[in-house]
């Protein structure tokens, strides 16, 4: 089998060394005779290999040759294999030259499938019509393979399984008849036809295929022009009503799913003047009292509501925050997100409250979305006694707080702003001895960064006596017990910096953990000359942090603070701490110094790098006595050396 898949691997380097008529006349047919014989997995290759053999079999009028290697490949039991060659066959359709010979044999192809004794080829067959569809610019050929197609889908007795393939391959097919002409008669006419009975059918899996193709052409429909949007509107609300009352919540959740695209496709309709009757009758059907979305925030099922949850930022980016503020969907959204103040307790499920925790939040960044209507929400969601669900929701507020394609005001978390509140409930959150949960504190303490450097960027007139606490809380994480809330505090310094400055960082947040190495008691047990240590030696507690742990976490921040940025002074200070660091008698310490000193060699000048850090990095490379430390020293020095042209 290793020969086999190597010679499969290698098949196109030797079509194109033998030349394309011996592709045609040999290897082609070699290929054909062996295709039934062989295992699943050599096929499967073989499949993929082929689907780039246009350029090698004589160029794109010759393209077709290989379709008969497809269909064979097609007949297999094995689904991989049968999808491969399916992938394949629109890869080299969609190359190839469309003359006479290609024509009849694509032709010949989908309608053996389609007319296969067993219902594998059929369902295969269904996937293999839209790419010819939209390749093939001949109008009666495509007439000629709807005509194929609505056989193969509106057959009776047909199994499930062709079915949802066929309901599946309506969306693609309906795409691929948007980008043609005659696009809105076909979709209507054609395609429609056969879709309502799909959407129509006894079987909730054929349904759910269904609905989710009603999607597609609901977005290639519009996206034709302004007037077909309009009679995409016309010809299709009704189905998107149905499927929101289909008796399966599997079919509702996809159009759950889809129901943002279909609200983006039909505000299409509006065109540069928007006829206002039209306009308000649009917005009512997608968010007003009864609309579909309406009724999936209050369905049994928590993924139709999460689904709809998720819907509503793109609803707010397609009707605006005007349009939003004055629909079901907020109101139902916090109905939703409600958390009872004084016990913490929810109705909700935890990952509906987590979804409208982050639909919220990039709800506030909507063009005209007031905040005050999502203020309490977003800040109750925060009162849970739930702790897990409570990590879920503040990762859910970091997520729409660091998403670039959605910035906010962070103007609205001011002290008299609606969403003021978290600032104080993030503060409360920092401390140990009310978040037991270090995950709590960590997460926290993000948030706040992000808040607080958001704010100094938006130019916050109410920050300034916010900055005293900032830089409390961050010395508080930079010496947490737990080593995960320090590495997240440590993850929050460049963001720091390049909000407040440098010397706002090394002086509120960096100075005091300095100290507080140089007055641990064990701190002259660890330097190079250390003291002789005491015969019995005072025992640390619980949540007393090691002094190795604090070096690190020292060096650890230096190495993320240090950029091209940083003034010579205060190289210089940094440079003499960690030449103290590389010396110290704990491996690990002296490893974190060492990248750090490797991170300051790649800015330092060259006075600095010859006197102190080269020759401190070459000592450790040389002499220590850790085989890691040594290792990573030497990579230190190589680049070093690499930079400067050695």
């Amino acid at each position: 089998t290793a020969r086999t898949t190597q010679a499969v691997k290698s098949m196109k380097n030797i079509a194109a060394n033998i030349g394309p008529d011996k592709v045609q006349t040999d290897l082609i047919p070699l290929i054909c005779t062996l295709i039934p014989e062989e295992e699943d997995e050599i096929l499967f290759l073989l499949a993929k290999e082929l689907g780039g053999f246009v350029t090698v079999v004589g160029g794109p009028a010759c393209g077709y040759m290989l379709l008969q290697c497809f269909e064979l490949m097609c007949d297999t039991e094995e689904t991989v294999v049968r999808d491969a060659a399916a992938a394949a066959f629109a890869s080299v359709t969609a190359a190839m030259e469309w003359n006479t010979e290609a024509k009849e044999k694509c032709l010949s192809m989908v309608k053996n499938l389609s007319a296969g004794d067993w219902f594998t080829k059929k369902v295969v067959a269904a996937q293999l019509y839209s790419t010819p569809y939209l390749s093939c610019d001949d109008e009666p050929y495509r007439a000629e393979l709807r005509a194929e197609f609505k056989k193969l889908a509106e057959g009776k007795d047909e199994l499930p399984m062709v079915k949802r393939s066929c309901a599946t391959a309506l969306k693609s097919l309906a795409v691929a008849a948007a980008k043609t002409d005659n696009a809105t008669a076909v979709l209507r006419d054609d395609i429609m036809s056969t879709l309502q009975i799909y959407l129509k059918d006894k079987d909730s899996s054929v349904r759910v295929n269904a609905t989710d193709a009603l999607v597609g052409l609901i977005e290639g429909w519009c996206a034709i022009d302004t007037d077909s949007a309009k009679m995409c509107w016309v010809f299709t609300n009704a189905f998107v009503l149905e499927a929101i009352n289909d008796d399966s919540w599997r079919v509702r959740h996809a159009l759950m799913k889809g129901y943002g695209t279909i609200a983006t496709s039909y505000v299409k309709s509006f065109g540069a003047e928007a006829d206002p009757e039209h306009k308000t009758q649009v917005e009512k059907f997608l968010v007003m009292e009864g609309a579909p979305i309406e009724k999936a925030f209050d369905d049994m099922e928590t993924e139709v509501r999460v689904a709809a949850v998720k819907a509503s930022t793109v609803l707010g980016d397609a009707l605006g925050g005007s349009v939003l503020a004055k629909s079901v969907v907020i109101p139902c959204m916090a109905m939703l997100g409600e958390v009872n103040v004084q016990t913490g307790v929810a109705a909700e499920a935890p990952t509906v409250r987590i979804a409208v925790t982050q639909g919220l939040i990039d709800l506030l960044a909507v063009e005209e979305m007031p905040s005050d209507l999502l203020g309490l929400t977003i800040t109750s969601s925060l009162h849970t006694g739930d702790e897990p669900v409570l990590i879920g929701v503040m990762r859910a507020l970091e997520k729409g707080m660091l998403n670039k394609d959605r910035p906010l005001d962070f103007n609205v978390f001011g002290p008299e702003q609606p969403l003021g509140p978290l600032l104080e409930k993030l503060i409360e959150f920092q401390s140990a001895e009310i978040a037991d949960d270090w995950r709590i504190r960590k997460i926290s303490m993000t948030l706040f960064s992000i808040m607080m450097a958001g704010c100094k960027f938006a130019e916050a007139a109410w920050l300034e006596p916010f900055q005293d606490q900032l830089g409390a809380s961050m010395r508080v994480a930079l010496g947490d017990y737990i080593a995960q809330v320090r590495v997240g505090a440590i993850e929050c310094l460049p963001r720091l910096s390049a909000a407040f400055g440098l010397e706002w960082v090394k002086s509120n947040c960096l100075a005091e953990l300095r100290k507080d190495i140089e007055s641990d008691p064990f701190y002259q047990f660890h330097l190079k000359d250390a003291m002789e240590k005491p015969a019995v030696e005072r025992e640390r507690g619980s949540k007393e942090v090691a002094l190795h742990s604090k070096w690190i976490t020292y060096f650890a921040s230096l190495r993320v603070l240090i950029s091209e940025q940083i003034d010579s002074e205060t190289a210089a200070e940094w440079s003499d701490v960690l030449c103290t660091g590389v010396e110290v008698t704990t491996p690990n310490v002296r490893f974190n110094a060492m990248l750090a000193m490797g991170e300051l060699a790649k800015v330092a000048d060259d006075d600095l790098l010859q006197s102190k850090l080269k020759p401190a990095i070459t000592t450790m490379a040389n002499e220590d006595v850790d085989d890691d430390c040594k290792y990573f020293a030497k990579q230190q020095l190589a680049e070093i050396n690499s930079n400067q042209g050695y």
